[in-house]
Parts: C-alpha cells; sequence; structure tokens
C-alpha cells in the first residue's frame, strides 16, 4: 500500500508517497520508492556517499561493487573513473569471486562497496582483511549490514528463511571493522532529513517467528539504520 506521508528519493528524484511492505512481521511501512524500487537502505546509503563526494574527489577513484544493486550501480558508473561489479554467484558481474579470497592485486580499488553482503559469510574477518588489502591509500569501503537485533547473533548454520544469512547484526557488528581499518565511521538514519524516510517503521516485538527463530524482539516500532565506512589513511601507508 501507498503512504499518505509525503516523501522525497534522493536516488531518482521522485516526490510523493512512499509504498509500504508486508513482511513476516506485518506490514514495514513507508519502506519503497514506488519510481526506483529503492529501500530505506539505498535511499541512506545514496546520503552518505553524496556525503563522502563532498570530502574524496570520485572522479580519480576506481570502485569495485559487490553484490552491485541496480539503481546505485547506475549513479557509480557516472561518478567514478572506474566501475566494476563483482559477486560470488551471479553471472553478469565483471568479476565473479569470493570475498574472503579476493584474485586483486593489492591496492588495485580506491573503494570497495559491498551492501548488505558480510550477513552472508560465515568467515566476515577473512573477507574484511582482504577487502582491506585491494584498497589504495586514501580509499574507503562502504560496508553496511542490517541491524536486526541489539547485539549481534551467530547462528549456528546459514538461515534460508533469510537468504542464507549467518547472523543477525546488531549496532556492535562494526566493532569489528576497527582493527581493521584506520577509521571507521558510522552514519546513521537520524543524520539526515526526515523527508528521505531512512528509518525501518516495522513491529519488531514479534520476533522471534518462523522466518526468523533466532532474532530477538526490538522495542518500538522505528528503527534507526547505520552504514559504516572503513577508511584507509593517506599517510599511513607510502
Amino acid at each position: 500500500m501507498l503512504s499518505l506521508r509525503p516523501h522525497a528519493c534522493p536516488i531518482c528524484g521522485y516526490r510523493g508517497r512512499f509504498r509500504s511492505l508486508e513482511v513476516q512481521t506485518g506490514s514495514r511501512r513507508w519502506a519503497e520508492c514506488p519510481r526506483c524500487g529503492s529501500y530505506e537502505r539505498h535511499r541512506l546509503q545514496k546520503l552518505v556517499m553524496d556525503t563522502l563526494s563532498a570530502e574524496f574527489d570520485f572522479k580519480a577513484m576506481r570502485l569495485l561493487h559487490v553484490a552491485p544493486e541496480p539503481a546505485l550501480g547506475l549513479l557509480f558508473k557516472t561518478w567514478f573513473r572506474a566501475y566494476e561489479t563483482a559477486d560470488i554467484e551471479t553471472e553478469k558481474v565483471d568479476h565473479k569471486v569470493d570475498l574472503r579470497s579476493l584474485p586483486f592485486a593489492d591496492r588495485t580499488y580506491d573503494v570497495v562497496y559491498a551492501s548488505h553482503v558480510l550477513e552472508h559469510i560465515d568467515d566476515d574477518e577473512a573477507a574484511l582483511l582482504e577487502i582491506r588489502r585491494v584498497l589504495a591509500p586514501g580509499g574507503f569501503a562502504v560496508l553496511p549490514v542490517p541491524i536486526v537485533v541489539e547485539e549481534t547473533i551467530e547462528y549456528p548454520e546459514p538461515n534460508p528463511l533469510e537468504h542464507y544469512h549467518v547472523r543477525a547484526p546488531g549496532p556492535d557488528y562494526y566493532e569489528r571493522y576497527q582493527p581493521v581499518f584506520d577509521r571507521v565511521r558510522l552514519f546513521r538514519s537520524g543524520d539526515f532529513d526526515a523527508r528521505y524516510q531512512v528509518y525501518v517503521h516495522e513491529d519488531r516485538t514479534k520476533w522471534p517467528e518462523e522466518s526468523a527463530p533466532l532474532r530477538l524482539p526490538m522495542d518500538g516500532e522505528k528503527h534507526e539504520d547505520v552504514v559504516a565506512v572503513g577508511i584507509v589513511d593517506r599517510t599511513r601507508e607510502s
């Protein structure tokens, strides 16, 4: 259904009402832009990239987009000097790779963008170290995961009903980035204008439920999303 609340999409420029989605816990309100299909996380990430574009020279940077989202990919192709895609399963990418063992030389890319990927990888430490290895000095990695519990829960095996997630990340998950990158910046839903609707509105008090049996309930029906950016300082490496 469409919400009665007018919003604005920072990706496609749509202004009007966003659609709500039906999920296992009921309704996720005002989640989807009806023009480009972006969700809350996509809009938040676009706003984060807009912020970073004022600090980094995108036109001089090489970007690797892992598990590429079409709407964001179209933008990135015009923003960066070089744009390449990667995935472990999809054939329609430039590189079919496993993030835990990348075939690229050290410092190949200036930006690695992998949204909602690490919650699918059991050895996420190996993936983080590989991402760090292929980043050039002065580069950064955008590595958001879905924040769905108060504290991260590791699953005993991948859950097929959660697209084979191996964990339910909480805000503490981003502490794993600290030893890998020189700096980690966190961008939150509350950092941006409310008209873009970058919060997740759903009743999570109903967890656990059949599709997510290991998630614990969360209070409230308005949940903040968080995007983590790991930065490699130019001054740390020659």
